[in-house]
Protein backbone atom coordinates (compact mmCIF):
# COMPACT_ATOMS: atom_id res chain seq x y z
CA UNK A 1 0.00 0.00 0.00
CA UNK A 2 1.33 3.36 -1.02
CA UNK A 3 1.93 5.60 1.98
CA UNK A 4 0.41 9.06 1.98
CA UNK A 5 2.76 11.98 2.14
CA UNK A 6 2.03 14.09 5.19
CA UNK A 7 2.64 17.79 4.73
CA UNK A 8 4.42 19.30 7.76
CA UNK A 9 2.55 21.84 9.83
CA UNK A 10 3.56 25.44 9.19
CA UNK A 11 6.07 26.93 11.59
CA UNK A 12 4.74 29.18 14.35
CA UNK A 13 6.37 32.38 12.99
CA UNK A 14 4.56 31.85 9.66
CA UNK A 15 1.19 31.67 11.44
CA UNK A 16 1.97 34.83 13.38
CA UNK A 17 2.96 36.61 10.19
CA UNK A 18 -0.27 35.60 8.49
CA UNK A 19 -2.34 36.82 11.42
CA UNK A 20 -0.38 40.08 11.59
CA UNK A 21 -0.85 40.63 7.86
CA UNK A 22 -4.62 40.17 8.18
CA UNK A 23 -4.69 42.51 11.18
CA UNK A 24 -2.83 45.22 9.27
CA UNK A 25 -5.10 44.83 6.23
CA UNK A 26 -8.28 45.16 8.28
CA UNK A 27 -6.81 48.04 10.27
CA UNK A 28 -5.96 49.87 7.05
CA UNK A 29 -9.46 49.24 5.69
CA UNK A 30 -11.02 50.85 8.77
CA UNK A 31 -8.65 53.81 8.79
CA UNK A 32 -9.11 54.47 5.05
CA UNK A 33 -12.89 54.00 5.37
CA UNK A 34 -13.07 51.09 2.96
CA UNK A 35 -14.90 49.61 5.92
CA UNK A 36 -17.38 52.33 6.84
CA UNK A 37 -18.38 53.47 10.32
CA UNK A 38 -21.21 51.29 11.58
CA UNK A 39 -20.57 48.54 9.04
CA UNK A 40 -20.99 44.99 10.34
CA UNK A 41 -17.98 42.66 10.27
CA UNK A 42 -18.69 38.93 10.07
CA UNK A 43 -16.12 36.51 11.44
CA UNK A 44 -17.10 33.70 9.08
CA UNK A 45 -16.79 35.91 5.99
CA UNK A 46 -13.36 37.16 7.09
CA UNK A 47 -12.17 33.62 7.85
CA UNK A 48 -13.25 32.44 4.41
CA UNK A 49 -11.86 35.50 2.64
CA UNK A 50 -8.40 35.26 4.24
CA UNK A 51 -8.22 31.47 4.39
CA UNK A 52 -7.68 31.25 8.14
CA UNK A 53 -9.78 29.90 10.98
CA UNK A 54 -12.19 31.96 13.06
CA UNK A 55 -9.98 31.75 16.17
CA UNK A 56 -7.26 34.09 14.84
CA UNK A 57 -9.99 36.30 13.34
CA UNK A 58 -11.45 36.74 16.84
CA UNK A 59 -7.99 37.63 18.17
CA UNK A 60 -7.56 40.19 15.38
CA UNK A 61 -10.93 41.76 16.12
CA UNK A 62 -10.04 42.00 19.81
CA UNK A 63 -6.87 43.90 18.87
CA UNK A 64 -8.89 46.24 16.68
CA UNK A 65 -11.32 46.74 19.55
CA UNK A 66 -8.42 47.72 21.84
CA UNK A 67 -7.61 50.49 19.33
CA UNK A 68 -11.28 51.55 19.29
CA UNK A 69 -11.47 50.74 15.60
CA UNK A 70 -14.27 48.20 16.03
CA UNK A 71 -16.97 47.72 18.62
CA UNK A 72 -18.25 44.37 19.86
CA UNK A 73 -21.94 44.49 20.77
CA UNK A 74 -23.12 41.41 22.72
CA UNK A 75 -25.73 39.33 20.87
CA UNK A 76 -25.43 41.57 17.82
CA UNK A 77 -21.92 41.28 16.43
CA UNK A 78 -18.87 43.33 15.53
CA UNK A 79 -19.15 46.75 13.91
CA UNK A 80 -16.73 49.40 12.70
CA UNK A 81 -16.55 52.09 15.37
CA UNK A 82 -17.89 55.57 14.79
CA UNK A 83 -15.39 58.43 14.99
CA UNK A 84 -17.28 61.21 16.71
CA UNK A 85 -16.31 64.84 17.35
CA UNK A 86 -15.87 63.90 21.02
CA UNK A 87 -13.41 61.17 20.02
CA UNK A 88 -11.39 63.66 18.00
CA UNK A 89 -11.47 66.21 20.82
CA UNK A 90 -10.17 63.67 23.34
CA UNK A 91 -7.41 62.37 21.08
CA UNK A 92 -6.22 65.87 20.22
CA UNK A 93 -6.26 66.93 23.89
CA UNK A 94 -3.99 64.01 24.77
CA UNK A 95 -1.74 64.63 21.78
CA UNK A 96 -1.42 68.32 22.59
CA UNK A 97 -0.45 67.64 26.20
CA UNK A 98 2.11 64.98 25.29
CA UNK A 99 3.51 66.11 21.96
CA UNK A 100 4.04 69.78 22.80
CA UNK A 101 6.07 68.69 25.83
CA UNK A 102 7.89 66.13 23.68
CA UNK A 103 8.75 68.77 21.06
CA UNK A 104 10.22 71.05 23.74
CA UNK A 105 12.25 68.20 25.21
CA UNK A 106 13.39 66.88 21.82
CA UNK A 107 14.69 70.30 20.74
CA UNK A 108 17.39 70.17 23.40
CA UNK A 109 18.37 66.58 22.58
CA UNK A 110 19.04 66.76 18.85
CA UNK A 111 21.92 64.48 17.92
CA UNK A 112 23.63 64.48 14.53
CA UNK A 113 21.58 61.43 13.58
CA UNK A 114 18.29 63.12 14.48
CA UNK A 115 19.29 66.28 12.60
CA UNK A 116 20.10 64.23 9.49
CA UNK A 117 16.75 62.47 9.69
CA UNK A 118 14.92 65.78 10.10
CA UNK A 119 16.58 67.07 6.93
CA UNK A 120 15.54 63.89 5.12
CA UNK A 121 11.93 64.31 6.32
CA UNK A 122 12.04 67.90 5.10
CA UNK A 123 13.12 66.67 1.65
CA UNK A 124 10.30 64.13 1.71
CA UNK A 125 7.81 66.94 2.38
CA UNK A 126 9.19 68.80 -0.64
CA UNK A 127 8.60 65.69 -2.76
CA UNK A 128 5.03 65.43 -1.45
CA UNK A 129 4.35 69.01 -2.53
CA UNK A 130 6.01 68.55 -5.91
CA UNK A 131 4.09 65.36 -6.68
CA UNK A 132 0.92 66.39 -4.83
CA UNK A 133 1.15 62.97 -3.16
CA UNK A 134 -0.82 62.68 0.09
CA UNK A 135 0.68 59.26 0.89
CA UNK A 136 4.23 60.65 0.84
CA UNK A 137 2.97 63.48 3.07
CA UNK A 138 1.37 60.98 5.50
CA UNK A 139 4.62 59.01 5.68
CA UNK A 140 6.66 62.14 6.43
CA UNK A 141 4.05 63.17 9.02
CA UNK A 142 4.39 59.85 10.85
CA UNK A 143 8.19 59.93 10.68
CA UNK A 144 8.36 63.43 12.15
CA UNK A 145 6.01 62.82 15.05
CA UNK A 146 7.70 59.50 15.86
CA UNK A 147 11.19 61.05 15.74
CA UNK A 148 10.10 63.74 18.21
CA UNK A 149 8.77 61.16 20.65
CA UNK A 150 11.89 59.03 20.33
CA UNK A 151 14.23 62.02 20.75
CA UNK A 152 12.28 63.24 23.80
CA UNK A 153 13.10 59.91 25.45
CA UNK A 154 9.87 59.49 27.44
CA UNK A 155 8.91 55.86 26.85
CA UNK A 156 5.57 56.11 28.66
CA UNK A 157 4.52 59.12 26.60
CA UNK A 158 5.54 57.26 23.44
CA UNK A 159 3.51 54.23 24.53
CA UNK A 160 0.38 56.31 25.14
CA UNK A 161 0.60 57.86 21.66
CA UNK A 162 1.20 54.44 20.09
CA UNK A 163 -1.92 53.13 21.81
CA UNK A 164 -3.89 55.93 20.13
CA UNK A 165 -2.30 55.42 16.73
CA UNK A 166 -5.36 53.83 15.12
CA UNK A 167 -7.45 56.87 15.99
CA UNK A 168 -4.63 59.25 15.07
CA UNK A 169 -4.41 57.71 11.60
CA UNK A 170 -8.19 57.96 11.16
CA UNK A 171 -8.04 61.66 12.00
CA UNK A 172 -5.06 62.18 9.68
CA UNK A 173 -6.90 60.45 6.87
CA UNK A 174 -10.01 62.58 7.25
CA UNK A 175 -8.24 65.92 7.66
CA UNK A 176 -5.75 65.06 4.92
CA UNK A 177 -8.50 64.77 2.32
CA UNK A 178 -9.93 68.21 2.98
CA UNK A 179 -9.12 70.67 0.17
CA UNK A 180 -5.80 72.46 0.70
CA UNK A 181 -5.04 70.61 3.90
CA UNK A 182 -1.93 68.82 2.62
CA UNK A 183 -0.16 72.09 1.80
CA UNK A 184 -1.18 73.60 5.16
CA UNK A 185 -0.02 70.54 7.10
CA UNK A 186 3.30 70.43 5.27
CA UNK A 187 3.87 74.10 6.09
CA UNK A 188 3.16 73.40 9.76
CA UNK A 189 5.51 70.42 9.76
CA UNK A 190 8.27 72.47 8.15
CA UNK A 191 7.93 75.05 10.95
CA UNK A 192 8.36 72.27 13.53
CA UNK A 193 11.38 70.92 11.66
CA UNK A 194 13.05 74.35 11.46
CA UNK A 195 12.53 74.84 15.20
CA UNK A 196 14.11 71.46 15.95
CA UNK A 197 17.01 72.05 13.56
CA UNK A 198 17.77 75.30 15.36
CA UNK A 199 17.24 73.53 18.73
CA UNK A 200 14.78 76.24 19.77
CA UNK A 201 12.65 74.62 22.50
CA UNK A 202 10.14 77.47 22.78
CA UNK A 203 9.56 77.58 19.04
CA UNK A 204 9.33 73.78 18.76
CA UNK A 205 6.68 73.62 21.47
CA UNK A 206 4.68 76.50 20.01
CA UNK A 207 4.90 75.15 16.44
CA UNK A 208 3.59 71.77 17.59
CA UNK A 209 0.78 73.45 19.53
CA UNK A 210 -0.25 75.48 16.46
CA UNK A 211 -0.16 72.38 14.27
CA UNK A 212 -2.47 70.37 16.54
CA UNK A 213 -4.74 73.38 17.12
CA UNK A 214 -5.04 73.77 13.35
CA UNK A 215 -6.25 70.18 13.05
CA UNK A 216 -8.77 70.76 15.81
CA UNK A 217 -10.12 73.94 14.22
CA UNK A 218 -10.41 72.18 10.87
CA UNK A 219 -12.46 69.28 12.19
CA UNK A 220 -14.20 70.85 15.19
CA UNK A 221 -14.90 74.48 14.31
CA UNK A 222 -18.13 74.81 16.25
CA UNK A 223 -20.49 73.08 18.66
CA UNK A 224 -22.93 72.25 15.83
CA UNK A 225 -20.27 70.24 14.00
CA UNK A 226 -21.89 66.83 14.52
CA UNK A 227 -24.09 66.78 11.41
CA UNK A 228 -21.46 68.38 9.17
CA UNK A 229 -18.83 65.95 10.43
CA UNK A 230 -21.06 62.90 9.93
CA UNK A 231 -21.90 64.06 6.40
CA UNK A 232 -18.22 64.54 5.60
CA UNK A 233 -17.31 61.07 6.90
CA UNK A 234 -20.07 59.48 4.81
CA UNK A 235 -18.90 61.25 1.67
CA UNK A 236 -15.13 61.23 2.21
CA UNK A 237 -12.79 59.58 -0.26
CA UNK A 238 -11.30 56.17 0.49
CA UNK A 239 -7.75 55.21 -0.43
Amino acid sequence: MKSRRVRPAPAEPARRKTKETVFQMLRADVISQKLKAGQAIREDELAQSFGISRTPIREILRKLEQEDLVKVIPNRGVFVSELTPKDIEEVLEIRTAIETAAARSAASKMTEQYLMELKDINRQLDVAIELQDSIVSFEADSRLHNLILVAAGNRRAHRIINNLMGQIHRIRFISGHMPGRMETTIGEHKEIIMALLSMDADKAEESMRRHLASTRELLLPSSDMDKKFEEFVRNSISL
